[in-house]
């Protein structure tokens, strides 16, 4: 007997409104292992006439219904199996307009309530997964789906896909989640899909689509190795590599290569990192690649970028510095994928070859005679040198958080070689050609003629300046700094700048040099060494703030701390009815001063290039614009090595009464000789008598109690003495004198709008060199179809290029398609987008006929 529920589905699909054109029902009831044959005889349907197919019966039953009787419903039981084609069906025709057979069986039931098409196909692989819909959850999952599921495939998929905890995913999710799951012979995901899902179809669909054969013998790991390598071999050759042969199918590059790019770029990049790890130490892939000579930057094998980095590690280590060599590599590194991983040895290396530039450039440069044309050649170029040092070590300090072990040791290696170019090449002759023009200045006035002094700074910058003028001192920000801020508040801000220079006063250490910045006075020091101006304690902010209201007094001095403190209206009441601000900053020189951060200096100096910016910012944005002057107390000098024994000095060279000593100047009283150190002269006076100055020469280090030999500053080395000033304009966008940064822009150059392969190459230009107001941007490329789906890898540009030469600022790229059909009829586009905005779409045409493996 049926039950209610087949006989409530039976009435239902009588009783349901007929198709358009349709004048009765005929309904199939298929039932194969004849589950329903006696309650079928035994069921009634009103006015329903019945037929049970025999086999036999058939071509009567067709002529019933389409010659005999042409209007009464019926219900026709249907046991019988045919071959796929139907060719021995005479009912097929009646059956496909008649719609979905009705089944009554549990198999059948599960169809409709999934929507897959009732076919044998189907019902086959529907009975395969009994174990899966078994549970509930599993089940509403497929369902929630809401797919019509009219082929095996997406069946298959989604069902590993549910295995696997993802939803709605394509198979190639599925492979990664079991990669991600482990390189075992078998894992958490493997075992679930074997268990409740079908692992043969998984191993099947694998082949089908990356070429890997025998998947149900083989490991995960195996897996992962076959699918690098593939993807390698998409843009190498790999038949050089007899070891890899067993992980390759040369005809799955493609999409292997399309499976790698998609997943770096996805949030399951670092999933791939490790398994990329394991797969290289398992098959031994720095050996194997350490055996080529020639090697290009990889996005699929790490450890190829490795080799590279490390070649030309040992090369510096034997002091030969390619310059072109390292550029060409860096520019190369820094648009691969695997950038990120090792990008600080990238970058030690590309400021080593900067270095190494510079020095080539600048082999006879420092025969100069005239300290003011050296100082001009110092805040135009020479200062570059300090800045390369200081960009290798930020990037070497942090190679020691992102440990590689098969680089540290090597870039560790080549501080010896960067040390070597600066602190015993470059500071000495740069220092050396300096005073030999400038000691005569210095013993006789105390200061290099043609050189704006600091004692000038007020009556120069502020005194002559109309409206307010903000004046932001970072203590200890060199002049190679206070450059990279000038380019930087220009890049991130509203506003221009522009960069100049004045020499500090001696001691260039912080009691002197925060006095010459204020207005100008008579400078004293008490038995205790305690400045004064005009008998004022110059010492802190309240004192200096006193002094500044002396010359004008809507005049505030005010701890950067302390206004960065607070909010916007407490800010703006600051300013309220000010003229002059003073606002002091002390991130550098507090690094330097402590001995434990000695060597966290250069990170110092980063953070105060974002600290500064960001007041700019705040203060353009309180005011809505301003002119803000950016400067300091002195600069410094900085070695990261220890110094030896020769390169310091005691005090036994001074003959006389030391009144104070530091590591780069001496305070003495007028009388006191020395044969070895640099008499400076002084206006200073103590107790009404004149006090002398010493400095040691070049980079010598007078030696006191104490550490701190590496970050230094008193004396009268360039680095040390050129003080910045950068004069700075904050810009709303609606003012006259807001200029807009620009991209340099990138343009395609190759004139041909089509190909006929999948991989092919391209040439662009960026168009402007950077500058001013012209930023380095990174440009991202691909290709899309009409409905905006990638259809290629994604490739990227850093238009950085300075040169003014077109040639020099050509790229040319190499594109991949997606293994897929491309016809002439359709429209592909070429995207161009920078910072995710799209800058140009370029119309593209593809004639590529697809095969399959």
């Amino acid at each position: 007997m049926l039950s209610e529920a087949i006989e409530q589905r039976l009435k239902e699909r009588f009783t349901s409104p007929l198709p358009e054109f349709h004048q009765r029902r005929i309904v199939f009831w298929s039932d194969e292992d004849e589950e329903f044959r006696d309650d079928f005889a035994d069921y009634e349907l009103t006015n329903v006439k019945k037929i049970i197919l025999t086999g036999s019966n058939n071509f009567q039953v067709k002529k019933q219904l389409v010659v005999d009787d042409l209007e009464n419903d019926y219900l026709i039981y249907d046991p019988l199996t045919y071959e796929k084609d139907h060719q021995d069906d005479w009912l097929y025709d009646i059956k496909k307009y008649s719609g979905d057979p009705f089944r009554a069986d549990l198999v059948s039931l599960q169809m409709e309530e999934l929507n897959i098409a009732q076919t044998q196909e189907m019902r086959r692989v529907l009975k395969k997964y009994s174990k899966f819909f078994a549970n509930k959850e599993r089940k509403l999952k497929i369902q929630r789906l809401g797919r019509r599921y009219e082929e095996a495939e997406q069946l298959h998929v989604d069902i590993m896909a549910t295995l696997c905890g993802l939803t709605d995913a394509k198979f190639e999710d599925v492979i990664k989640a079991v990669l991600i799951s482990g390189l075992e012979e078998e894992n958490e995901k493997t075992v679930s899909i074997a268990k409740f899902g079908n692992i043969n179809e998984f191993w099947h669909l694998v082949q089908k689509y990356t070429g890997f054969a025998d998947g149900i013998s083989r490991t995960v790991f195996d897996l992962a190795a076959h699918i690098l390598v593939t993807a390698f071999a998409q843009n190498n050759p790999v038949d050089s590599y007899k070891e890899l042969s067993p992980y390759c199918a040369i005809n799955y590059s493609n999409y292997c290569y399309q499976f790698i790019r998609a997943w770096q770029a996805s949030d399951l990049n670092n999933d791939l990192e490790s398994i990329v790890y394991e797969v290289e130490n398992r098959l031994n892939l720095f050996s194997l690649f350490s055996r080529q000579s020639e090697l290009r930057v990889s996005n699929i094998f790490p450890i190829i970028n490795v080799i590279l980095l490390k070649r030309q590690f040992d090369l510096v280590n034997n002091q030969v510095i390619k310059v072109d060599d390292i550029k060409v590599l860096v520019e190369q590194l820094r648009i691969s994928t695997w950038y990120k991983l090792h990008k600080n040895y990238f970058e030690g290396l590309f400021y080593i070859g900067k270095m190494q530039e510079f020095y080539l450039k600048h082999l006879d440069a420092f025969h100069t005679v005239g300290a003011d044309k050296i100082w001009k050649s110092y805040t135009e170029d020479f200062y570059l040198m300090d800045s390369y040092y200081r960009q290798f070590h930020i990037y070497f300090n942090k190679s020691k958080s992102t440990h590689h072990p098969l680089l540290e040791e090597d870039l560790r290696a080549t501080v010896d070689v960067v040390e070597g170019l600066y602190h015993e090449w470059y500071l000495k002759k740069v220092n050396r050609n300096w005073l030999d023009s400038a000691k005569n200045d210095f013993k006789e006035k105390g200061f290099v003629s043609g050189v704006e002094r600091q004692n000038n700074f007020y009556s120069h910058y502020i005194s002559s300046t109309k409206g307010r003028t903000i004046v932001i001192i970072s203590d200890a920000l060199r002049y190679e700094v206070a450059a990279e801020l000038s380019d930087y508040l220009v890049k991130k801000t509203k506003g221009t700048t522009v960069l100049e220079s004045m020499q500090s006063t001696f001691p260039s250490i912080t009691k002197f040099g925060m006095t010459a910045l204020l207005p100008a006075g008579e400078i004293t020091v008490d038995d205790k060494m305690n400045v004064y101006l005009d008998g004022i304690s110059a010492s802190g902010t309240v004192n200096r703030n006193k002094i500044l209201n002396r010359a004008n007094p809507k005049s505030i001095a005010i701890q950067y701390s302390e206004l960065i403190a607070k909010n916007r209206e407490q800010r703006r009441k600051v300013y309220s009815g000010k003229e002059v601000i003073y606002i002091y900053h002390n991130r550098i020189d507090a690094t330097g001063d402590k001995l434990t951060t000695e060597t966290d200096i250069f990170d110092a100096c980063e953070k105060t290039i974002e600290e500064l910016t960001g007041l700019a910012k705040i203060i353009t944005d309180d005011l809505h614009s301003s002119n803000i002057l950016f400067t300091a107390d002195h600069g410094f000098m900085y070695s990261y090595k220890s110094l030896e024994e020769s390169q310091k000095s005691g005090s036994q060279s001074l003959s006389g009464t030391v009144l104070e000593l530091g590591r780069r100047y001496a305070i003495t009283t007028e009388a006191t000789y020395s044969e070895y150190l640099l008499p400076i002269k002084s206006d200073v006076k103590l107790n009404g008598n004149p006090i002398q100055g010493f400095a040691p020469q070049e980079t010598i280090r007078l030696k006191i109690k104490g550490g701190g030999e590496n970050f230094v500053h008193g004396g009268v080395s360039l680095q040390e003495m050129v003080v910045p000033v950068i004069k700075y304009k904050g810009h709303r966008t609606t003012s006259k004198g807001f200029v807009e940064i620009q991209t340099p822009e990138l343009i395609l150059i190759s004139e041909s709008r089509k190909s006929t392969n999948f991989t092919f190459s391209l040439d662009f230009l960026q168009k402007n060199p950077v500058g001013d107001k012209i930023r380095p941007a990174i440009y991202s490329l691909y290709f899309e179809n009409q409905n905006g789906d990638k259809i290629s890898d994604v490739q990227q540009v850093i238009a950085n290029k300075e040169s003014l030469s077109d040639s020099e600022r050509l790229f040319r790229l190499q594109f991949n398609l997606k293994q897929q059909k491309y016809l002439m009829s359709e429209e592909y586009r070429l995207v161009i987008e920078e910072s995710s905005d799209v800058f140009e779409k370029i119309g593209f045409r593809f004639d590529i006929g697809y095969f399959e493996g």
